[in-house]
């Protein structure tokens, strides 16, 4: 199914980890290089030339590990609705997939999706960290309009500029959507300013710095102020950013205000020194312009005495940090060839529990790692109970409803339905001589004769009652000919057990009585919450109850006598089920039964003598 399928991205465990080790290790070896020790003013820049590049490079790395999930997720739902994946007009499906999208990436405060009329749908994380959705429509809000129809005409994922909404602001990424290779609408993910700005005040206290980010040369996107409280400027083209002069920092006022060092040993990276109030500040930045049309200036300072300590450290902490993160590597390549053996063949058997390809799986092994050894325990208990579990549930009524994922096939409802209801002639005189041994051997061979042709054309078997079986067509599948289907499945009984009766002489030959009978049931999952029965309820069954006690009336003697309402021969004769001339219908009357006011008009079900009624 499509819902099931993987996404188009997919990334091995041993690369994560080496990644994700690598990463931090590659970082704290930047934080060492900047936290070393002291020296004098001269020897700063000496090392400055040596560690800004790097400096600079991990706080930028950190700014696009943070944001860019926005932009892949905005990336990855305009993929799978462009191929057709994702079917942007089936809402439960839709829904499904951002708020999937959205519970992966913590940072992301939220997605929305405006289609081509306008309307917004709004997937938001609460402070609580709960989903709420919502939807409106834009018409009336200018901004959203213009940033929706930018994001269209250029065609690709763009970020945009910064906006806000319920005193939020947010960095946000958006992509335009095409379905069948036409504009369906556009996707924006976003990123809180505030959120943003936390995670860099983290990085800050990390490095003993302040780290900041300004867009353009008027506001500011990042700042360890705008962590604790949402700005609004009185002016500017971005009305939702706080302009410079709102922010409380006489540094970054500085900045501004403080023409760069050029260095040419130093690539990519601007060196400032800013006075302010007598304190010396040196502040490293970079310009990055592929967030959008207008450029970051991501940057971090920290006074100059702050510094000092450095120098003697540096190229200790330098070699010691690329031994250390080599030794990680290595390290997250040995573990996670441990860890990921295991779990591919986890996966592998949940995919087989998935289809109730039970008798296929193998037990798990077991694992030196506890977790994992654990999670094989419980998965072998599993697979043994769900064994137990599918000989009282039928297979098929559980593949449909596994197939269906919870949709409201389950919910109970009211159908037409064709039911049957099938009992032994003579049972009580067949088993008075035989020991109950037997006697459950005779009636587990006779059930599994009936479940097999009752599946054979489609039917659900509800229920065993004694020596009688209760089954019925038109769910959980719609199923048009299910009338149709009931009286193949009598002849079938018929058939199967004169064939059995030839095979086996260890039993007495059984002959059973066969009612069907179509009509509106109640169908769907009815009982309590502890234990529920997928079944069916209604006057419907009862008549047919009441048609099987008629058949004794009409025994010749056959493998069965089978008797069907009116009401199923009509449907069969006359609608949707004509599609079969493999039985005929004999007319034998009408019959008061008890519990109806009128009369139940009756036909007996053979063969078609010139078909093999198969």
């Amino acid at each position: 199914m499509a819902q099931n399928a993987r996404p188009g991205r997919c990334m091995r465990i041993t690369v994560l980890l080496v990644i994700a080790i690598g990463g931090i290790v590659f970082l704290s070896t930047g934080l060492t290089l900047v936290l070393s020790g002291k020296a004098a003013y001269r020897n700063t820049f000496e090392l400055l030339q040596l560690s800004t590049s790097l400096l600079i490079e991990s706080v930028e790395d950190e700014v696009r590990d943070h944001i860019m999930p926005a932009m892949n997720i905005s990336v990855y739902i305009a993929k799978l609705v462009a191929s057709g994946d994702l079917d942007p007009g089936n809402h439960d499906r839709l829904l499904g997939a951002l708020q999937g999208s959205i519970a992966a990436a913590p940072q992301i405060a939220g997605i929305v999706l405006w289609d081509k009329n306008l309307r917004e749908t709004l997937v938001l994380r609460q402070p609580d960290g709960n989903l709420a959705i919502s939807q409106g429509n834009i018409v009336k809000k200018p901004g959203l309009i213009r940033m929706v129809n930018a994001t269209r005409l250029g065609g690709k994922a763009r970020w945009g500029q910064p906006g806000g909404t319920d005193g939020n602001i947010y960095i946000n990424a958006g992509a335009p959507l095409f379905y069948n290779g036409e504009y369906w609408g556009v996707i924006s993910t976003g990123v809180t300013v505030s959120e943003f700005s936390s995670n860099l005040q983290v990085l800050g206290r990390e490095l003993e710095m302040t780290a900041f980010i300004l867009y353009g040369d008027h506001y500011v996107l990042a700042h360890p102020e705008l962590a604790q409280k949402s700005h609004t400027a009185a002016t500017g083209i971005v009305s939702f950013l706080p302009a410079i002069k709102t922010i409380k920092d006489p540094v970054i006022h500085a900045f501004r205000d403080t023409p760069s060092i050029k260095d040419p040993k130093i690539k990519g990276a601007e060196i400032r020194e800013l006075d302010v109030d007598g304190t010396s500040f040196l502040a490293l930045s970079r310009t990055n312009s592929s967030f959008g049309d207008v450029p970051w200036h991501i940057g971090i300072y920290a006074p100059l005495d702050d510094l000092d300590d450095q120098v003697k450290r540096l190229f200790g902490s330098l070699i010691a940090g690329v031994g250390v993160l080599v030794l990680a590597i290595v390290c997250a390549i040995f573990l996670a060839r441990r860890i990921a053996r295991p779990i591919q063949i986890l996966a592998d058997a949940a995919e087989r529990v998935g289809r109730l390809e039970l008798d296929t799986i193998k037990p798990l092994p077991r694992s030196r790692i506890r977790e994992l050894d654990e999670q094989s325990v419980a998965f072998n208990r599993m697979v043994e109970g769900l064994k137990w579990f599918e000989t009282y549930v039928p297979k098929t009524l559980v593949k449909r409803l596994i197939a269906d994922q919870g949709a409201p096939t389950i919910d109970s409802r009211e159908v037409e339905l064709t039911v049957m209801f099938t009992d032994i002639v003579g049972f009580t005189a067949i088993t008075e001589s035989m020991t109950p041994g037997d006697v459950a051997e005779m009636l587990n061979d006779y059930f599994e004769i009936l479940g097999t042709c009752i599946e054979a054309e489609g039917g659900t078997l509800d229920k065993y009652i004694g020596d009688a079986v209760m089954a019925f067509w038109g769910a959980p599948e719609d199923q048009p000919d299910h009338a149709a289907r009931a009286c193949r499945a009598a002849l079938r009984i018929g058939q199967a057990l004169e064939d059995a009766s030839h095979r086996h002489s260890r039993f007495p030959k059984l002959r059973t009585k066969i009612a069907l009978h179509t009509g509106p049931l109640l169908v769907g999952n009815i009982g309590a919450r502890s234990r529920m029965n997928y079944t069916v309820i209604g006057d419907t069954v009862n008549t047919c109850s009441r048609i099987e006690s008629l058949c004794r009336s009409f025994d010749d003697g056959g493998s069965v006598i089978a008797l069907a309402s009116e009401d199923t021969a009509n449907r069969v004769r006359n609608g949707t089920d004509n599609l079969d001339s493999g039985f005929l219908f004999e007319d034998v009357g009408s019959f008061d039964v008890k519990g109806r006011a009128a009369s139940v008009a009756v036909c007996r079900l053979r063969p078609n003598g010139s078909r093999n009624g198969s």
